[in-house]
């Protein structure tokens, strides 16, 4: 949990940072917050929740589960975008729909980490 939490930090500081500092589309800077939060979540899960699951090279798992996360990414986007739709893009509404997207994508997230990404091997 506090890697996922630590991880909705980033993705929501990238945000920010995109949109405010660097005048970006708020779809582009969904992608390049979701990316950073995506890798920094990774970190987390091997060092921290599952640790213990060492089974292959870090790239390798990296690789596992940057594919995880742009399948996750399809629910948090699309919920992203009707959220965009509905509510309009400016002040909070922007943020509502982040929340509201990374909320879709999260359990897919976390799943496909536990029983693919991070997965034990049979013995």
């Amino acid at each position: 949990m506090a890697v996922g939490g630590f991880g909705f930090l980033v993705d929501i500081i990238l945000f920010s940072l995109c949109l405010q500092v660097f005048s970006m589309e708020a779809l582009a800077g969904r992608m390049v917050a979701f990316s950073g939060a995506a890798t920094m979540t990774w970190t987390g899960n091997r060092l921290l929740t599952f640790s213990d699951r060492h089974c292959e090279s870090c790239w390798r798992q990296w690789q596992k589960h940057m594919m995880a996360a742009c399948f996750s990414a399809l629910p948090n986007f699309a919920v992203f975008q009707l959220c965009l739709i509905s509510f309009g893009s400016t002040g909070y509404s922007l943020y509502m729909a982040m929340i509201m997207g990374i909320a879709a994508g999260m359990c897919s997230n976390y799943l496909l980490s536990l029983y693919w990404v991070f997965a034990r091997r049979a013995t």
